[in-house]
């Protein structure tokens, strides 16, 4: 088996964490430069990885989480932020800095924005934040494979009421800017407690399709 199959196969969804063990400075850093440096629909990249290690700011936000143990017995609880539509309209300065970047003319960063554009209103099927939330979940998918290789634990939380999770973050962490982002979904990293329990997953010819 592969080391990267392995770490496929040593990441499982911890349900608790030792609050003793804290990921070094360095492993983190990677876990989060894979996050960085992930894909995205039109190279946007629409998140934002809000790291938390404050223990306060952890315990203010656990009660809207379902007040799952794993959000304070994390050692990195990450939430990802997602841009608002605000920042996917024609001529934003979001765009005009994302397509700047690849586009070195004003006629080539016209003509991007122009297809950009049209995607959005005309070929899109969700609205365009739920587009922009599926574009974090690559970059979170990513970091949570990258944690399994380093030896990293983790634990996607959706379980979360997004109204009081808003409000919550809103009073913990008052310098987010929350008319620019909002909750996507959250990643609680750390380092098992207790040994990995069974993973239940279709056989591969049950979800796959040759043609």
């Amino acid at each position: 088996m592969s080391d990267f199959m392995k770490a496929m196969n040593f990441r499982h969804a911890c349900k608790l964490f030792d609050e003793k063990k804290k990921i070094p400075v360095p492993v983190f850093d990677e876990i989060l430069e894979a996050g960085r440096l992930s894909p995205s629909s039109f190279g946007t990249e629409p998140w934002h990885f809000l790291v938390i290690t404050s223990n306060e700011v952890k315990a203010a936000l656990r009660p809207a989480c379902w007040n799952q143990p794993q959000i304070t017995t994390c050692s990195h609880f990450v939430m990802l932020l997602v841009r608002k539509p605000q920042d996917f309209e024609f001529g934003s300065a979001f765009l005009n800095e994302t397509f700047t970047r690849r586009a070195n003319t004003p006629d080539k960063l016209s003509a991007i924005c122009g297809a950009f554009d049209n995607f959005i209103r005309s070929d899109l099927k969700p609205d365009v934040l739920n587009w922009a939330k599926m574009q974090t979940y690559i970059a979170g998918g990513n970091m949570m494979t990258a944690a399994a290789f380093l030896g990293v634990d983790t634990c996607a939380i959706e379980g979360f009421n997004f109204n009081a999770l808003t409000d919550a973050l809103a009073r913990a962490v008052p310098s987010v800017d929350l008319t620019r982002y909002e909750i996507a979904w959250n990643i609680a990293f750390g380092y098992r407690v207790n040994e990995q329990q069974p993973r239940y997953r279709f056989p591969r010819e049950k979800v796959t399709t040759f043609i």
